[in-house]
């Protein structure tokens, strides 16, 4: 039996460790529990909206990358095209496979994509904060309505350079009255070529530096000089060419060569050179893109 003094220890002990209790609960009920700010879901919902993150901050599974150059990389979904941006990441796409990787959602430069900041591999963060790089290039996406799909087809990789076959090109091609407007078709190029230009100084040929080379699309027995191009499609021609795919879009010709015994010369790889174009817009896949800016 307890005595009363006993008793009344007994019951002090009881209150004083609840109020302990009680007391460690506030403390924690004080402290703010770290929130991670990146929302989880498949990249294909990020993209399309589907998914809310205050600072467009999301988590993703590293993905299987279609084609990566310098810092930029193209995820494929179906028909959609999605990039990826990351410093460095030609170097070290292969270290992402297995990891979580912490991105934000980026609206400019368009299109839409996605700037690696944090990885993470087991629950274990590898990487965090990290700079975004800069000057990064992206192609421009062209939206189909953006695109004039009635343009008229014609076989411009059939150009000929005899004095004939050049005549009647000249009379397809290029505007009848100077003033006129430039004439834009609709063509395929099953070939074409990034490669030092055809019309080096032969001491220039033999060393070439970057700004020698040019990109050419190469018919049947001549080719086609292609000026004009924006650095975001020539991201995109570096991976179609890559992939040994055809060029389908719309052509304009800004110049035919007038000197036969220029058109005559034929040179390794593109046969002979006799004009020189600009690509609007090509496709991928199902994807339209600007290959030059319109005046």
């Amino acid at each position: 039996m307890f005595g009363v003094s006993s008793m009344r220890r007994w019951v002090s002990f009881v209150l004083l460790g609840l109020l302990t209790v009680s007391l460690y609960g506030l403390v924690g009920c004080g402290e703010k529990e770290e929130v991670d700010p990146y929302v989880y879901d498949s990249m294909r919902r990020i993209m399309e909206g589907d998914t809310l993150s205050i600072g467009f901050l999301f988590e993703i599974d590293a993905p299987e990358f279609d084609y990566v150059k310098g810092d930029v990389a193209i995820v494929r979904n179906g028909n959609l095209l999605n990039f990826l941006v990351a410093t460095d990441l030609e170097q070290n796409y292969r270290n992402l496979n297995g990891a979580m990787l912490g991105v934000r959602k980026a609206f400019t430069p368009q299109p839409t994509h996605l700037i690696v900041q944090r990885i993470k591999r087991g629950g274990v963060i590898e990487a965090d904060s990290l700079a975004a790089p800069t000057g990064y290039i992206l192609p421009r996406l062209l939206r189909a309505g953006a695109v004039d799909l009635e343009l008229p087809g014609a076989p411009l990789p059939a150009v000929g350079w005899k004095r004939a076959a050049m005549d009647e090109a000249t009379g397809i091609y290029l505007p009848e009255e100077e003033g006129d407007a430039l004439k834009t078709i609709q063509s395929a190029f099953a070939t074409f070529s990034y490669r030092p230009r055809h019309d080096l100084a032969e001491e220039t040929a033999l060393n070439p530096g970057a700004e020698d080379y040019a990109w050419y699309a190469i018919g049947d027995e001549c080719s086609l000089e292609i000026l004009e191009l924006t650095p975001g499609a020539e991201w995109m021609l570096h991976m179609m060419l890559e992939k040994d795919l055809p060029l389908v879009g719309a052509f304009t010709v800004l110049s035919l060569e007038t000197e036969y015994k220029l058109r005559k010369i034929e040179h390794e790889g593109l046969g002979h050179v006799v004009g020189a174009m600009k690509v609007n817009w090509f496709k991928f896949g199902n994807t339209f893109v600007e290959a030059s800016v319109e005046e």
